[in-house]
């Protein structure tokens, strides 16, 4: 009964998952970065994008790990050099880049926003 009662407090925390996402990622992108695609699969997500710069997209992981209660351990999975035709003469240089981030639960990122925050830190002196 106790393990019935919690998948159904799972499910009812799960279903405002992605307006946490959305409206949280906007807080978090920082200018000059574009989300091209957005894939959930449970507490996973996979951002793919396109930014002005490697310097944008190293901030956009800094913000996801340190500044957000919603996102924990963010990770770059592939950065490439690309460009981008704005007119047949205005071609701009652009980073083509794929992350991956853990999306926190609404219950465990409003219990512990001490430790969400803390965790990136400490992951990063461990790597």
């Amino acid at each position: 009964m106790l393990a019935r009662q919690q998948a159904v407090e799972n499910l009812q925390a799960d279903r405002n998952m992605p307006v946490y996402l959305l409206t949280e990622l906007v807080h978090q992108l920082p200018e000059g970065v574009y989300i091209v695609s957005l894939k959930q699969e449970g507490q996973n997500v996979a951002l793919q994008g396109v930014a002005q710069s490697n310097e944008r997209v190293s901030e956009l992981l800094r913000n996801l790990g340190n500044n957000s209660p919603w996102f924990t351990r963010p990770e770059l999975i592939e950065i490439v050099a690309g460009t981008v035709n704005l007119t047949p003469r205005d071609v701009r240089r652009v980073a083509n880049f794929q992350i991956r981030v853990k999306l926190v639960r609404p219950n465990e990122a409003q219990t512990s926003p001490a430790q969400q925050s803390s965790a990136p830190a400490s992951a990063a002196v461990v790597r």
